[in-house]
């Protein structure tokens, strides 16, 4: 056998390995996907509110996971199955926040109203908004922007100035300070106890400041990057009267009242813009309950009153969700959310914050969103639960409410 021929055998040797390899490593990828898709479905069914960014790469020579997950569990999860179906895979994945303390509370909203995206980019589109003074776990920083998650476990990016860093002693601090939550539709902070003085920044409903001193008609506040300002004592409440308010049918209709007109925002939840899900959460945050961000999150908790468009077993607070129902070939889909005040009406941001009416009488009808009624939900009564928690109850809200609010 001459030098040339063994050469071409090896070659082709080298070639059929090699296109073996490719095969197999292919199959084993797939396996390896078919698997995280899997855990995914189990620790991060969604994405709003769990952070699941893992892949898997590799050669012939080496397969590895990469990415980030947000849950301790979900990461304890991926290690304990792939070190017993995949003992030799190489594991980067990481759990954040990395290389910090793992405090709940990591950060507190510092502008009255703070987008957040869904990337680290003022061009990405806002998926929602929190509220100066919210407590915020930060997971991860890039270049200006902060990847957080708010309350209600919702995710998304901050740009830096619109978030104040805050270790434990500064959390504590917070903790202890006497808090006003801004109590009007909109209105400002001033550099002196003078509404005729330089505004410091403006508020809407829902901020929440701590007190540091007092003159008649006016409280003294300072912001968590510690700017001070001064805010009228007539235009705010204390945190106690939302954080351990009892829940009342009045309370919720004046409160969402207080939006009427508010135009319409993809993503607002504050009194400058907001959309149908941030309305009602806005509306029971301000009455003590934390509901999830969206309206499709929304309909999966509390007692389901009726599916039928109708008012006679409503009470004013009930949600209505809208969308399409279930069938044999689609699933269901809400989009909407509205809010029952009472006399057939219910009270919703579409287009802006506005009345329309059940009842096909009323000059406030509207005929298209008969088909496309899902169904209502009442929220009252069933706090406690992990879809709809008492603002006291809540793991976040925990580390900045004093014992004596």
């Amino acid at each position: 056998m001459n030098f040339q021929r063994i050469c071409y055998i090896f070659l082709f040797v080298l070639l059929i390995t090699g296109a073996c390899s490719t095969r197999i490593n292919r199959t084993r990828i797939a396996g390896i996907n078919f698997l995280l898709d899997s855990l995914k479905s189990v620790y991060a069914p969604d994405e709003r509110i769990a952070l699941w960014n893992v892949s898997v790469s590799g050669s012939s020579a080496i397969i590895s996971l990469t990415g980030e997950v947000d849950k301790k569990e979900a990461y304890n999860g991926i290690v304990e199955v792939f070190e017993e179906k995949y003992p030799d895979l190489e594991n980067s994945i990481v759990l954040l926040p990395e290389g910090e303390s793992r405090q709940i509370v990591s950060g507190l909203i510092n502008n009255s109203v703070a987008n957040l995206r869904s990337g680290p980019r003022h061009s990405a589109e806002i998926v929602t908004q929190v509220l100066l003074g919210t407590p915020i776990r930060v997971l991860k920083r890039e270049n200006d922007w902060y990847l957080v998650q708010t309350p209600n476990q919702y995710l998304g990016w901050v740009d830096a100035p619109a978030l104040e860093r805050v270790d434990g002693s500064e959390l504590t601090d917070f903790k202890r300070s006497e808090k006003i939550v801004y109590n009007e539709q909109y209105g400002f902070s001033y550099a002196e106890p003078n509404d005729n003085s330089q505004p410091v920044s403006d508020l809407v409903i829902g901020c929440i400041l701590p007190v540091t001193s007092s003159v008649p008609g006016f409280y003294e506040v300072q912001y968590p990057d510690s700017r001070v300002a001064w805010v009228k004592k007539v235009e705010v409440i204390s945190t106690g009267e939302v954080f351990n308010i009892t829940m009342d049918e009045k309370d919720l209709v004046e409160t969402a009242r207080k939006f009427m007109g508010i135009p319409f925002l993809w993503g607002g939840t504050s009194s400058k813009a907001i959309d149908c899900s941030g309305f009602t959460s806005t509306v029971y945050f301000m009455n003590g309950i934390l509901l999830q961000r969206d309206a499709s999150q929304q309909t999966r908790y509390g007692k389901e009153i009726t599916t039928s468009y109708e008012s006679k077993n409503l009470v004013p607070g009930d949600l209505l969700f809208f969308g399409r129902r279930a069938s044999d070939s689609l699933p269901e889909r809400v989009t909407h959310v509205a809010m029952y005040i009472g006399d057939t009406e219910f009270i919703h941001a579409s287009g802006k914050v506005r009345i329309n009416s059940i009842d096909s009488a009323r000059n406030n009808f509207l005929p298209e969103y008969v088909p496309r009624f899902v169904r209502a939900v009442r929220i009252k009564g069933e706090a406690g639960g992990k879809g709809i928690e008492r603002i006291s109850e809540n793991e976040f809200y925990k580390e900045i409410i004093s014992s004596s609010e």
